[in-house]
């Protein structure tokens, strides 16, 4: 699913778009990706069944939408790739149930063209859903009046389980997508926000609306703040515990960092075991991004100390802080993506959490100096790290000032 979002994004995408027109696109775009190889296999059905006829019906909408798809990409023309994709759904029901032999044999399977003027309206395209709207009903009457040619039947258990299949998806469809925009157009365009976002973060959702080619393999050298968090000892608890406990502890500890880091506009790329990592600047530019990661690493600590309270026998993080350029952007194949931060300042912020006792934050000296006189910051003298031939001075964070 990941990898068809991504696509989806993509396909047809202009940086000229506003996030309306870009959400739009999407789900159009995704629609027609979901639901064109389910034609190819409705039509094998068919054929399976002899109804060759009725078979070329099904594979008709794949082949027009996959050349739709193929010229949007292309061209971008919104409105000729919906048209076209209004257009199918319409016209195609009604052409398979009328190959069927009507409403009995064809198992009512026109009522897939209620997704025409349904979808239009949710999409916004008012006059157009209203225009559909006729046509389907127009097209009801016509099927009404007009007996169609016979043709051999399906059996009748098969009409039957086609005829609940057809009445009983439409209907689920039909009430998913008027509950997803029973809020209106903001509340539409946040269902579809949150579809994309459960398998993206919020951040790297809001970057990739803004600018598809973002998810493209690469990245940018950025300054940037990385927060590393570590639970000091988790190694031994989770020796000499169950895993169902070992699980528990990850989760809840899960469940306070990262809130914490989303709420301050941080982005968690990772959860190495259990670790986060975390950066701040990134893919949003964020001027304060040492000070927002200052603060979300204190709530984590502070959260961390309340369940701390309830388990004492839990381990606790360790954070490290660190700010400079870093490589920040997606890595991974064709198939597989992942939006991440590389570089010596990452690998400093590992470096630093390692110094810091658990419940405890220490920061370079490049965080420090952006958080300035305002935190509470106590030197731990200049020490030395692997990877570095001279000596640094990390800071412990306790606060800041007031």
């Amino acid at each position: 699913m990941r990898r068809l979002l991504g696509a989806a994004i993509r396909i047809g995408a202009d940086p000229a778009d506003d996030e309306d027109l870009r959400l739009r696109k999407l789900l159009a775009i995704s629609t027609a990706l979901m639901v064109t190889p389910s034609a190819v296999l409705w039509g094998a059905i068919y054929w399976w069944f002899d109804q060759p006829t009725a078979a070329l019906v099904p594979w008709t909408y794949a082949a027009v939408s996959t050349v739709g798809i193929a010229l949007f990409a292309v061209n971008r023309n919104y409105i000729l790739f919906v048209s076209s994709q209004f257009v199918a759904f319409l016209i195609l029901p009604f052409a398979l149930m009328w190959a069927l032999g009507g409403f009995i044999s064809g198992s009512a399977v026109a009522l897939w063209a209620w997704l025409a003027p349904l979808g239009a309206r949710l999409l916004g395209h008012r006059r157009a859903a209203i225009g559909l709207l006729a046509a389907f009903a127009a097209g009801f009457v016509a099927s009404a009046l007009i007996t169609p040619p016979a043709s051999e039947a399906l059996p009748d258990s098969v009409i039957l389980v086609f005829f609940v299949l057809n009445v009983v998806v439409v209907a689920t469809i039909t009430f998913t997508l008027v509950d997803a925009a029973s809020g209106g157009r903001e509340g539409s365009l946040a269902s579809m926000r949150g579809m994309v976002r459960r398998y993206f973060s919020a951040d790297v959702v809001a970057a990739i609306l803004a600018d598809p080619s973002r998810q493209e393999l690469g990245g940018e050298v950025t300054v940037v703040t990385i927060l590393f968090a570590d639970l000091g000892g988790y190694t031994t608890y989770a020796g000499s515990r169950p895993p169902a406990e070992v699980v528990e502890l990850v989760n809840a500890y899960f469940g306070a960092a990262l809130p914490a880091i989303e709420s301050e506009g941080g982005t968690t790329i990772s959860l190495p075991g259990d670790a986060v990592l975390a950066v701040f600047g990134a893919p949003q530019p964020d001027a304060h991004h040492a000070r927002h990661a200052a603060r979300a690493a204190l709530a984590i600590q502070e959260a961390g100390a309340r369940l701390g309270a309830a388990h004492p026998d839990w381990p606790a993080f360790r954070i490290g802080l660190n700010s400079g350029e870093a490589l920040v952007g997606n890595i991974g194949s064709d198939d597989f993506r992942q939006f991440t931060a590389m570089g010596d300042t990452v690998n400093m912020a590992q470096r630093f959490q390692g110094l810091a006792e658990p419940g405890q934050i220490a920061v370079g000296p490049n965080t420090a100096a952006a958080l300035g006189t305002s935190a509470d910051l106590v030197s731990l003298g200049a020490v030395t790290v692997k990877g570095k031939s001279e000596p640094v001075e990390p800071f412990l964070l306790r606060g800041f000032a007031g």
